[in-house]
């Protein structure tokens, strides 16, 4: 807690102060998933720094740095991907229409708010190519987190909805920031979301092996 709040005040007052705490951040992350497990973890360190460079180009400038930002989330999301396939190849429990309404609510707010975003900011990025590519992976990957935890309901995959939702508003943000409204509380609010995200992310790296061991969940 104490590590996002620096995060959040050091780069919202002042670029120096910020430039020298956010690599703290990072690592502070991945300092506590080595402590909770004891080992390394490549896959991780891979997102960490991938997600570390593409935020550090996003607080800077959205628009001058837009093709190094969406090359970063793009190697980020494919970390995570792939930390995801030995879940998807778990046996799945049974699916009812009443389990599936909450999340195709959110899911349908999802898909109708990356299509608006794609809409509204379309002509404005300088790399349309890339824009759609990152928006459909935004999609997917947003999808894939909503999918999980109605295929498995072990306890950890909940920070699955989190990890979604909140990378899905760091993307809202960023952009309304940069293309919209640039205001202070709407960058706070980028940020507020970013520690969200890598907190959910961090704590179900260190639960994943027992996401992936436990089956006795799959039929209730």
């Amino acid at each position: 807690m104490l590590c996002c709040l620096l995060f959040i005040v050091g780069t919202s007052y002042g670029l120096g102060l910020g430039s020298y705490i956010q690599p703290f951040f990072y690592l502070f992350f991945y300092f506590y998933y080595y402590t909770a497990l004891k080992r390394h973890n490549i896959v991780f360190a891979i997102f960490l720094l991938t997600a570390y460079i593409g935020e550090v180009f996003l607080i800077i400038d959205v628009h001058k740095y837009f093709v190094e930002i969406i090359v970063m989330f793009i190697l980020a999301a494919s970390a995570m991907l792939y930390t995801f396939l030995p879940i998807l190849k778990l046996k799945s429990r049974k699916i009812t229409k009443e389990m599936i309404v909450e999340p195709g609510i959110g899911l349908i707010f999802c898909v109708y708010t990356v299509i608006y975003l794609m809409t509204m900011y379309y002509e404005l990025v300088p790399n349309k190519f890339l824009f759609i590519s990152g928006s459909i992976l935004l999609l997917f990957f947003t999808m894939v987190c909503f999918l999980i935890p109605l295929r498995n309901r072990h306890p950890s995959n909940v920070y699955l909805y989190l990890i979604g939702g909140g990378l899905l508003v760091e993307a809202i943000l960023s952009f309304v920031y940069t293309y919209s409204l640039s205001i202070p509380i709407i960058a706070v609010g980028t940020k507020i979301a970013i520690c969200v995200h890598k907190t959910c992310v961090t704590l179900y790296f260190v639960s994943i092996d027992e996401v992936c061991s436990d089956e006795s969940r799959e039929g209730y």
